[in-house]
């Protein structure tokens, strides 16, 4: 592989980069969310990640169409194509009111997660009494950025926070679905299966990974949620030694998202998205989670099945 190009310039992207030496296209602000994430997980904030990789090429514009040997980007200069293999690093996107069951009208006053955390991040409020819908990293740090009242509705939960540590920072944890929003020219409430929340703004925070260019091989939030930031470097890593191994392909079957899918034999080990605690069958081996998302090794084959077999808490 002569060239790599990859897809977005957040911190999955810029780690890519720097291990393969690669060329980014980006359309927006490089660094992506952990540009201005300073919420620690482990000691290790997401916005000093960043810090250490910027640097590499990238390419302003959008890319919009990928073909065999590259992809079609448009800038300000028009349309051009740029020659190499394909990688997408487009992170994270927000489920919606209707893939999360919200029904009701529709007043100003609801965000999702990156529209909220860009106005946030700009100066902006985006209310008083806030609801946010999806307990994880990325909606923890955005409310530690809110100078408002903040209620989480747990939603999906996280692999990495607890509800004690929200609780803690002195918000309100619910564990409930929301299932109705109404108000006038503005959110004014909002009904949960647990009762009703009065409100003025509500955060769309359930989150899955966004490969907009449907493409084969991805990183980070775009192939599966990472919380850790450290582990979305990591995760880089792998896919990197794995690309340039010439090591036959493995396929990870799995019941629980892991990273990457198809690793090369040489490399053998793969990023698991599980709580500290769990319990995993690999091949015909059992392990325990020593932590959220962790790295485990492959038996041989050209075929592993992983599944989760129970939990030590």
């Amino acid at each position: 592989m002569d060239r790599f190009v990859i897809v977005g310039a957040g911190l999955s992207g810029l780690s890519l980069a720097k291990f393969l030496n690669g060329v980014l296209i980006e359309k927006g602000r490089v660094g992506g969310f952990f540009l201005d994430d300073d919420y620690p997980v482990r000691g290790i904030r997401g916005s000093r990640l960043v810090e250490e990789l910027m640097g590499a090429s990238v390419v302003r514009g959008a890319a919009f169409e990928t073909s065999e040997d590259g992809v079609y980007v448009l800038s300000e200069e028009g349309s051009k194509f740029i020659e190499g293999f394909v990688i997408g690093a487009n992170g994270f996107r927000e489920k919606t009111a209707i893939e999360l069951g919200i029904f009701g009208f529709r007043p100003s006053g609801i965000f999702p997660l990156y529209s909220a955390w860009e106005l946030v991040n700009r100066g902006y409020g985006i209310g008083e009494r806030v609801v946010i819908y999806g307990l994880n990293h990325y909606s923890l740090s955005l409310a530690s950025k809110l100078r408002a009242s903040v209620t989480f509705v747990r939603g999906s939960g996280s692999l990495i926070h607890d509800e004690g540590e929200a609780m803690d920072m002195g918000f309100d944890v619910i564990d409930a679905k929301v299932k109705w929003v109404e108000g006038r020219a503005r959110l004014e409430r909002l009904r949960t299966d647990e009762g009703e929340l009065k409100a003025d703004a509500l955060v769309l925070a359930e989150l899955s990974p966004w490969n907009p260019l449907n493409l084969e091989y991805k990183v980070g939030n775009s192939a599966m949620i990472f919380e850790d930031p450290s582990k979305i470097v990591e995760g880089a890593k792998i896919l990197s030694e794995s690309l340039l191994s010439r090591g036959k392909r493995v396929e990870v079957i799995s019941d629980v998202p892991c990273f990457p899918e198809r690793v090369s034999s040489e490399v053998g080990r793969v990023i698991v998205g599980v709580r500290e605690g769990t319990k995993l069958r690999i091949g015909g081996r059992e392990v325990v989670a020593e932590e959220p998302y962790p790295v485990v090794e492959l038996p041989g084959g050209d075929r592993v099945r992983l599944e989760v077999i129970g939990c030590t808490e």
